[in-house]
């Protein structure tokens, strides 16, 4: 769970996509991404039910925050 400084709004992660990110050394990127992009792929994510397509929605974004990329269709403006 993260706190956005502008927003006052707390964000909480998925803590598979957190502990993924920790592990690929990706999380300075995923938390200096603005709240509405992270609140969009946190969405994203867990509009899935099945386990297998959760981890590859979290693998393809742990894969975009190691390249310091957004995924394409969750950019923030």
């Amino acid at each position: 769970m993260s706190q956005d400084s502008g927003a006052r709004e707390f964000i909480v992660e998925p803590q598979e996509l957190l502990d993924a990110l920790r592990v690929a050394r990706a999380q300075s990127y995923w938390l200096d991404s603005s709240a509405t992009y992270r609140q969009s792929i946190i969405s994203w994510i867990e509009k899935t039910k099945r386990r297998g397509a959760k981890m590859k929605r979290i693998e393809s974004v742990v894969d975009h925050c190691v390249r310091g990329e957004q995924l394409p269709n969750h950019r923030s403006s």
